[in-house]
């Protein structure tokens, strides 16, 4: 498959999810309960310094790095899984302190220790290179990554991101202060 290719393929899931959701309702609760049981099903971890870290690997070929955004999970991106899992290896993490991941002790988790966890997941699964896709704060977290190791990345795809200076966005900073407020 052709980065092109990829790249279609992968906005075209993306679209196609969102796209599904307002066109044909939310899945049902017992869909979205299946996704969820197969998730946990498929979950695995990977030892490394940052922690012990929560992962979906499904698929074979070149793979592609699938990043969720803050509070989600890899859980995120089940349906771009579903889609492209038939053709490529599509591995999603969640971050240190998200999801199912578990942080080692005194481990930051800010955007740039995230993107060296990412290097050190890689390393981990002995994968050199990969496609990137990420999406709200995982785009910030991508574009740490790719900066800093600019030879792991073939192809970057963002989507709706933020950007490291601009995380959390201001429009964002109210509803963390009302959230420590306990509104």
């Amino acid at each position: 498959m052709q980065r092109r290719e990829l790249l279609a393929m992968s906005a075209g899931a993306l679209v196609a999810t969102a796209i599904g959701a307002v066109a044909f309702g939310q899945p049902t609760p017992s869909e979205d309960d299946e996704a969820s049981r197969r998730h946990d099903r498929e979950r695995r971890f990977a030892e490394i310094a940052f922690g012990r870290i929560a992962y979906i690997d499904r698929g074979t070929g070149q793979a592609v790095l699938f990043l969720h955004g803050f509070p989600l999970s890899s859980f995120q991106w089940r349906g771009a899984i579903d889609r492209l899992s038939s053709r490529r290896r599509c591995l999603a993490p969640d971050w240190i302190g998200l999801g199912h991941t578990e942080v080692a002790p005194a481990q930051s988790v800010a955007p740039a220790a995230q993107a060296d966890m990412i290097a050190a997941f890689l390393d981990r699964l002995a994968i050199q290179q990969v496609d990137l896709i990420a999406n709200d704060s995982g785009g910030a977290v991508a574009q740490l990554f790719v900066t800093k190791y600019p030879q792991r990345v073939r192809t970057l795809l963002l989507t709706n991101c933020d950007v490291e200076t601009d995380s959390p966005p201001p429009a964002l900073l109210p509803v963390i202060d009302w959230a420590r407020s306990g509104i």
